[in-house]
């Protein structure tokens, strides 16, 4: 008996130990958490350099792990874990390419809108959030496919395996409610990232200089100061219509007709790609006013820096 006791627990180490050496841990969408205030511990999501200050709360997925947080900025500037709780994603994990892999994608999303119960089938639970995939990054690398959500389980389900969607992220239905909230249609962010690592309070950014090289770029823009600012774009720029010599004849044609500009930038969110190196995603609110023309929108941004380690422009659109 001695004998088969230790040959039982030898076996489950061995279990124990295969399981936690798996590309991916073994969790089911289902299990949500409130973290009680008291237990929250603060600090800053690495490569989260700055977030639109109008909004107190991203979205940050952990795709190895199968967990979904819920953070929330402090007062200081750091974040806390709001809500954490464990999701399902793609029947074949993450890093989404083209349509029908059954991935789910890694990269930083908007949330663009709520799709109520009444409208779904059943296997969407009590609603659904899509995100804008793909994005400007997602199209710009050839990556296909569409309609990745954040939704719920069909009712009566209260448990998913991790690897067992089409490529959505899934959570329970009390927590998709949950975050009804704490989501602003258009604005709030939804990051997909294989881990989330967290740095210390006052925690410099790797890649903060780019909000310099930023205030460079807009200023050089409102002084009309055309070679320098012309000088902030990549060698391989796009705006999906032009290339870099075609965006220097473009924008000296149409800045060379000004007297003045003004322009101003707000509500600005700027977080370092995930799964890809010196690849920083910006997004902001702008206000641009000039002596033949006025606009008014939303514009993003993708910076890449350069073999001489400068920040450049490598996208610029709008919305």
């Amino acid at each position: 008996m001695h004998k088969l006791t230790k040959t039982f627990i030898y076996a489950v180490a061995v279990v124990l130990v295969l399981l936690l050496d798996s590309s991916y841990v073994a969790a089911d969408a289902g299990v949500q958490v409130d973290t009680p205030l008291e237990d929250m511990q603060e600090g800053v999501p690495a490569g989260l350099i700055l977030e639109n200050q109008n909004l107190p709360y991203i979205f940050w997925v952990e795709l190895r792990a199968g967990l979904l947080h819920l953070l929330e900025r402090t007062e200081e500037g750091n974040y806390l874990k709001r809500i954490s709780t464990s999701i399902s994603i793609g029947k074949e994990g993450f890093g989404k390419q083209v349509e029908g892999d059954r991935k789910t994608p890694v990269g930083i999303y908007q949330i663009t809108s709520f799709l109520k119960d009444e409208k779904l089938d059943d296997y969407y639970g009590v609603g659904a959030y899509p995100l804008n995939y793909p994005n400007s990054w997602d199209r710009l690398s050839g990556r296909t496919g569409h309609g990745i959500w954040l939704h719920g389980l069909p009712k009566g389900i209260e448990t998913r395996p991790l690897l067992d969607s089409k490529g959505c992220v899934i959570v329970d239905n009390r927590t998709l409610q949950k975050f009804a909230d704490f989501i602003e249609a258009g604005e709030t962010l939804f990051v997909l990232s294989e881990s989330l690592d967290w740095l210390e309070p006052g925690t410099i950014q790797p890649s903060a200089d780019i909000l310099e090289a930023t205030e460079s770029w807009r200023a050089y823009w409102q002084n009309n100061n055309i070679s320098e600012y012309l000088s902030s774009y990549h060698l391989d720029f796009t705006d999906s219509k032009r290339n870099l010599k075609q965006w220097e004849t473009y924008k000296t044609r149409v800045n060379g007709l000004k007297t003045y500009i003004r322009i101003s930038l707000s509500k600005m969110s700027v977080i370092a790609y995930p799964g890809e190196e010196n690849l920083v995603a910006m997004r902001f609110y702008q206000d641009y006013e000039s002596s033949n023309f006025n606009w008014s929108g939303w514009k993003h941004l993708l910076w890449r820096r350069d073999d001489a380690g400068a920040w450049r422009i490598l996208y610029e659109g709008n919305g």
